[in-house]
């Protein structure tokens, strides 16, 4: 559908709304808050806001511990539900748009531990501002000296459609129109440090919902179409049209929940775990992985090929100086005869054939990880009969995988002396350099230990 067809069909909802009469106290809390937690939750995640779907609800409701999260956060989410809760209230009614409300906005809104920046929260922006569009571009926004001239004269421009519109004139634009128009080119004219994003969707709902039409938010899904359109325009001159049927759609469907609130058609949507899932990978997605036992044989099989091999080479060259020599293995301390290792180098193999190899495959020394919670696999050497040794004490030595729930650790003892230990997420391996050192200590500890008993 064209802007203009979406726009037609945005009022037809409203006319099967206004059908029903008043709404019911039920149904107005029902539907602020539906429109309260999406525009909260969706304007300021935009802006790198950390607050969760579930957390942002939590804040709504006066809660402002919550965990792990930054202060700031929390703070401009409060600020942010109470001006935009005010908003709601008030509702359907005259509207004079000023610098003063604007400034007044952005400094509900806004927080800032920097008495620097603090410092510039409600005023004009006094430093040139830019980004990088979606092209890799630079596209600087209005000049600060111009700032104020601007501004002064979009809010002259509007305030006269408003005028037009509650006057019901002839040649009266679309409340539509005017909020869209006035969103493009107070973006353009950026006039705030930070925080123009979250006030420009404001200020455009707010100027919505004056004129009878609800508020929109962007979904994340959505966002990098909405940053597009707007960066064409900005820097290209692209079609306005098409900025404005995007949005109109998300305004068509604020309209389409109010009537499913009425006919008692739940407007909780799928999105909400889209939600969680895409929050839950922004603040995970610099930890390590857990436990998880393709995670634990993965481990195994770099451990075996790359350290204990290489651990084993030094051990080799101690063999002539003592009359025999043998390794035994053990998984979770029950010891069992050395075995073929299963698909070794399975960890290399998978990465050119795509990890095709089922699961039930992953044995550990005929432990199927599916079947049996590996916790720790060992190799204990041990060396007997040492050359003009002052006793005959055997020579231990025990190197150690140990499986924790969120990270693995290696140990390395000699006669049940710590060597060295470290520990490691499970998406992480020892380095060249740590295998190296690793080495060098365990030879130097042989080379003590032998040199104390000859």
């Amino acid at each position: 559908m064209s802007y203009k067809d979406i726009k037609a069909a945005i009022d037809v909802i409203k006319s099967k709304v206004a059908v029903f009469g008043e709404l019911t106290i039920e149904q107005k809390k029902k539907i602020n808050y539906k429109f309260r937690l999406e525009w909260n939750f969706n304007s300021n995640s935009m802006e790198g806001n950390t607050l969760t779907i579930e957390e942002t609800r939590s804040v709504m409701v006066g809660n402002l511990t919550v965990n792990d999260k930054p202060l700031k956060d929390v703070l401009e989410m409060q600020g942010h539900d109470k001006v935009i809760s005010e908003i709601l209230r008030i509702g359907k009614g005259e509207l004079r748009l000023s610098e003063k409300r604007i400034c007044e906005i952005h400094s509900a809104i806004m927080h800032e531990d920097d008495e620097n920046q603090k410092d510039k929260i409600g005023k004009w922006k006094t430093e040139a501002n830019m980004i990088y569009n979606h092209k890799g571009e630079r596209y600087d926004f209005v000049a600060p000296k111009e700032v104020a001239n601007k501004i002064h004269t979009l809010l002259n421009k509007t305030n006269a459609s408003i005028d037009a519109i509650n006057a019901n004139k002839k040649n009266a634009p679309h409340p539509i129109d005017v909020a869209l128009e006035f969103h493009l080119e107070y973006l353009d004219i950026h006039p705030f440090y930070d925080g123009n994003g979250r006030t420009a969707r404001i200020l455009t709902n707010l100027i919505l919902i004056s004129l009878g039409y609800n508020p929109f938010w962007i979904n994340e899904k959505d966002r990098k179409i909405y940053y597009i359109y707007i960066s064409d325009i900005q820097g290209y001159g692209g079609d306005k049209e098409l900025f404005f049927e995007y949005c109109a759609r998300l305004i068509e469907r604020s309209e389409q929940i109010v009537l499913n609130a009425i006919q008692d058609i739940d407007i909780e949507d799928d999105d909400d775990l889209h939600k969680e899932i895409s929050l839950l990978k922004r603040q995970l997605e610099n930890e390590g992985f857990t436990k998880s036992p393709k995670n634990v044989y993965e481990v195994f099989q770099f451990i075996t090929d790359e350290v204990w091999e290489s651990l084993n080479s030094i051990i080799n060259q101690f063999d002539d100086l003592f009359s025999e020599s043998y390794t035994n293995y053990s998984v979770n301390d029950i010891e069992i005869p050395p075995t073929k290792l299963i698909f070794s180098g399975l960890t290399e193999l998978s990465k050119v054939l795509g990890n095709i190899i089922e699961p039930k495959e992953l044995k550990i020394h005929n432990r199927n990880v599916y079947e049996v919670e590996i916790n720790k696999v060992e190799w204990q050497h041990s060396k007997y009969g040492l050359k003009k040794a002052k006793n005959n004490t055997p020579y231990e030595i025990v190197f150690s995988v140990v499986f924790e729930p969120t990270n693995y650790i290696l140990k390395l003892s000699i006669n049940n002396n710590l060597v060295w230990e470290y520990d490691f997420a499970y998406n992480k391996f020892p380095s060249e350099l740590t295998i190296e050192k690793m080495k060098k200590e365990l030879g130097k500890k042989l080379i003590e230990n032998i040199k104390s008993n000859i």
